[in-house]
């Protein structure tokens, strides 16, 4: 706890010293500036302590002493939305409504199973994994944080929060390698991967003319940036819950051929049939070059069984798809 709080006063550090950079650069009303950065450090000292496994293991022990906790705990997710809608004189009582019902639903669907360690995915499981990842992608949590516009990057962290308390401290799932900071192993195999996919999926790409290669048109320091901001917005989202969640689930639930094998391939196809709402609908050139990046992202997983490496295969396919094809 101890260093959750360190975090969170390093982050508000960071936020005021950010509001300082940022006025000398642009006029904006500091009020406001202030309650975004001050949202933004709250929603990413949750995003950066649910990665700490002492932090995991006291709400865990919370949530199994009290259903009412464990309910409950989550909810404190609405300071940094209400510290933002109030700070920006953006509140909506629409907007706290998609935000409480987004806490609500997988976490009470968690609730039941609150005192049984993780074994095999259950239907409820799955409708969970729906209610975290259909709100975002269907664009349901659109008007939540606009100012100064609709801010897209507060989904997915908020997604990550609640994912990542109901699965590992209600839901008690193991193993899930929910990692932000890179070791070496996961480096080397999430690069291999990389290289594995770009091997395979370049050339079917070209093969289905869905990918069409040309020179990016930007200047090379905004490619680590935009590298940065896939990590933390696509690819930590994403990995933690088809490769932490969701395959993490089907492994311990398939228990024949080859392990892991299975879970892994199944995981890879529900990732694939994501991405069939991409135009145009139902886009299976995209979902079949989804299916074949994530059997490499869950290679990355199934290596390490830390999100670190799988994200960082994904963070470095999705930028090289965004400036050279």
């Amino acid at each position: 706890m101890r260093r959750v709080i360190l975090i969170l006063a390093a982050l508000t550090a960071l936020a005021a010293l950010a509001e300082g950079i940022i006025l000398l650069q642009v006029q904006v009303d500091p009020w406001r500036l202030a309650a975004l950065l001050e949202s933004l450090s709250l929603l990413l000292g949750a995003f950066v302590g649910l990665t700490h496994s002492s932090l995991v293991r006291q709400l865990r022990q919370w949530a199994v002493q009290s259903a009412w906790v464990a309910l409950g705990m989550p909810f404190l997710l609405l300071v940094p939305y209400l510290a933002y809608a109030l700070g920006t004189h953006t509140f909506s009582l629409a907007a706290l409504g998609k935000v409480i019902a987004y806490i609500a639903v997988p976490t009470l669907l968690l609730l039941p199973d609150r005192l049984h360690r993780a074994e095999r995915v259950g239907w409820r499981d799955l409708a969970a994994m729906l209610a975290l990842a259909l709100p975002v992608s269907a664009n349901w949590l659109k008007g939540i944080w606009t100012w100064p516009e609709d801010l897209y990057f507060f989904r997915p962290l908020f997604c990550v929060c609640v994912g990542a308390y109901g699965f590992m401290a209600i839901r008690n799932l193991e193993g899930v390698g929910y990692r932000l900071v890179w070791r070496k192993g996961d480096v080397s195999d999430g690069v291999a991967n990389f290289l594995a996919f770009a091997l395979l999926g370049i050339p079917l790409g070209l093969l289905l003319s869905f990918i069409h290669p040309h020179l990016p048109e930007v200047s090379l320091w905004q490619v680590p940036l935009q590298f940065a901001g896939i990590y933390l917005t696509i690819a930590i989202p994403e990995e933690l819950l088809f490769r932490g969640i969701l395959q993490n689930f089907l492994v311990r639930s398939i228990r024949s051929g080859p392990r892991g094998l299975y879970g892994l391939l199944v995981g890879s196809v529900v990732f694939g049939a994501a991405h069939l709402h991409h135009a145009a609908v139902p886009n299976w050139k995209y979902a079949i070059l989804a299916t074949l990046a994530g059997i490499l992202y869950g290679n990355a997983y199934r290596s390490r069984q830390r999100l670190s490496a799988p994200a960082l295969t994904h963070a470095l396919v999705d930028t090289a798809w965004h400036f050279w094809f």
